[in-house]
């Protein structure tokens, strides 16, 4: 039996299983009793890092000019290839550690993430190469508003709701905490899946068929047509349309906006299958949490791990004020074979 009816469309649960034997699956406890994940910033790239910012800021240049994107950093290939590797292969979620804030400075953190991202694959420029994740005071039930300018928790998510856009890798940066919450949390969506196909395989029949999503354009003008709303559906599993592997794409709120705003609210059995794959997803020994730190940079594949934020009460300094960095880059990283990190070890770099 073939696995796909159409581009991305899982037809055999039972399939996938098998043919993503490679792909990075965990509970809590892997996360918790796995510290290979968790890389710490080698210094000979942290001295290349301020040198190269030191020489943009000397000539007037910042991080997203072009003589910036035109250097070589040494060494940040092979740290970006340990990255790719836990990425696809291990964990699916990478913890890089050890760039102090307030010695080194916001501008030579924005420019080694960049650098990064670079060295990963194709950054990806929706809203600009690298977005700021605070709270302005908005709320998400308004229109065009997204999560990341509340201090709301959205819930377990995958980024993008758009059906042309599936960023490869989710990169955010913190530059500071907030007063209490904003408590990271992940999910394995893999193993999400390994669940719900053992004890209720008829939730994940459905949620491998199409789901219409709600999505938000920054400064759009007018309102989209019924029918641009009713293309933008997918499943919450994929296989094989963005890479070679097992996709999930979900957020609860904008797939029942998206369909609300059609005239199709979400049927009983619907909530239910969603309903379901939330309760996996929040088990006790599915969820990790984490609570980045100044400096700390987290990459996430964003096809199998699902992640969330808890609600933040936030400083009433603006400088002081919960600020977190994104950034996307497309799934070339990830279609990118990377060598095992014993052949390249993080301590001789």
């Amino acid at each position: 039996m073939s696995l796909l009816t159409r581009s991305g469309h899982i037809d055999d649960l039972f399939s996938v299983t098998s043919k993503a034997k490679s792909q990075p699956t965990w509970g809590r406890q892997d996360l918790e009793t796995n510290p290979h994940w968790k890389l710490t910033l080698p210094d000979s790239i942290l001295s290349s890092v301020l040198v190269l910012n030191h020489w943009l800021e000397a000539r007037g240049y910042t991080w997203q000019s072009p003589e910036a994107r035109g250097m070589r950093i040494k060494n940040l290939d092979l740290l970006a290839n340990i990255i790719r590797y836990h990425l696809t292969r291990t964990t699916g979620v990478v913890l890089l550690s050890g760039f102090n804030v307030a010695d080194y400075g916001e501008s030579a953190g924005r420019l080694l993430l960049s650098q990064l991202g670079y060295a990963l694959g194709t950054v990806l420029d929706k809203r600009g190469i690298l977005y700021d994740v605070c709270d302005l005071g908005q709320d998400h039930r308004q229109d065009n508003v997204l999560f990341s300018s509340t201090c709301t928790s959205p819930g377990y998510h995958t980024d993008s709701t758009d059906a042309d856009l599936m960023p490869g890798i989710v990169s955010l940066f913190c530059l500071r905490t907030a007063r209490t919450g904003g408590v990271n949390r992940l999910a394995n969506a893999l193993t999400a899946y390994q669940h719900l196909l053992r004890s209720q395989p008829e939730v994940l029949r459905r949620l491998c068929q199409d789901f219409i999503r709600d999505k938000i354009i920054v400064d759009e003008i007018g309102t989209r047509s019924h029918a641009d709303r009713l293309r933008n559906s997918f499943p919450v599993f994929e296989w094989g349309r963005w890479y070679p592997g097992l996709t999930c794409r979900y957020m609860r709120y904008w797939i029942e906006a998206g369909h609300n705003k059609v005239g199709l609210p979400l049927t009983d059995a619907e909530m239910f299958a969603l309903d379901q794959f939330e309760a996996t997803l929040n088990q006790e020994n599915i969820t990790y949490e984490l609570q980045l730190r100044p400096g700390d940079m987290i990459f996430l594949n964003n096809h199998l791990v699902v992640h969330d934020r808890t609600e933040y009460l936030d400083w009433e300094e603006p400088e002081q004020k919960r600020h977190l960095i994104r950034m996307w880059v497309g799934n070339d990283a990830l279609q990118t074979k990377a060598p095992k990190p014993d052949a390249i070890q993080l301590s001789r770099i």
